[in-house]
């Protein structure tokens, strides 16, 4: 009996490991990835400590944190099944989308050559699906009917978030601004993922609005006609 008690045991004090880590994901983010683009910006100067710092938010947060806190099989679930979301549901995710293709793709298109276009795209995914398993689905998966811890605490953190790589490159709207943006992108997110019981949807929409960030891809590429740009997401 004490061998499958202490297995049981052990497996308990794992899964709430993983819960508390997830609990304290929506502070640990914002404060750590703060730190973390201060360093490299100082260590890197400021385009390449700004490009790594998303890629460490990328690989540690957005795709190893998930893993780690659900399996492949479950974020995988997450990603195939829900139900289709309400025509009031896809009007809000489209309102992002709409927002950014006028305020940043349309006038900047002239700037797009393939280069950029492939960065955009290539940005937009890894971006969109880390950050839709980090801050909507990991959420989901584990608090499936608490409306608070799995939506509305995780949609603060993802807002806060925004705050932490603007210690290299401020957004030109201003930071209250953005941050108000970033809010209200992420709850349409946050309610239709909560809605359908899926990140399908909202990763679509993730994606497009991603994709239409022409300044933050010349920056990224280094490119001299690039003002500041708000961060990705």
């Amino acid at each position: 009996m004490s061998a499958p008690t202490t297995q049981g045991a052990a497996g308990w004090q794992r899964l709430e490991r993983r819960r508390r880590a997830l609990l304290a994901a929506p502070i640990v983010v914002p404060v750590s990835m703060a730190g973390a683009f201060a360093v490299l910006k100082r260590l890197l100067g400021p385009r390449r400590g700004y490009n790594a710092g998303f890629a460490l938010y990328w690989v540690g947060w957005c795709f190893g944190f998930p893993l780690w806190v659900l399996g492949p099989r479950r974020l995988l679930h997450l990603l195939r099944e829900g139900t289709r979301p309400s025509p009031a549901d896809l009007a809000l995710l489209a309102v992002p989308v709409a927002g950014a293709a006028t305020t940043e793709l349309a006038p900047n298109r002239q700037a797009i050559d393939a280069k950029a276009a492939a960065v955009m795209v290539a940005t937009a995914a890894v971006n969109a699906v880390g950050e839709e398993l980090l801050w909507r689905g990991s959420y989901l998966d584990w608090f499936p009917d608490d409306l608070w811890r799995g939506a509305a605490w995780p949609w603060l953190g993802f807002t806060v978030w925004h705050l932490a790589p603007q210690v290299i490159l401020p957004s030109r709207r201003g930071r209250v601004k953005f941050l108000i943006g970033a809010g209200l992108v992420g709850a349409a997110s946050a309610r239709v993922a909560w809605t359908t019981r899926s990140l399908r949807w909202t990763l679509l929409a993730h994606v497009l609005t991603d994709a239409c960030g022409v300044r933050a891809t010349l920056y990224r590429l280094g490119r001299r006609d690039a003002g500041p740009p708000p961060p990705p997401g």
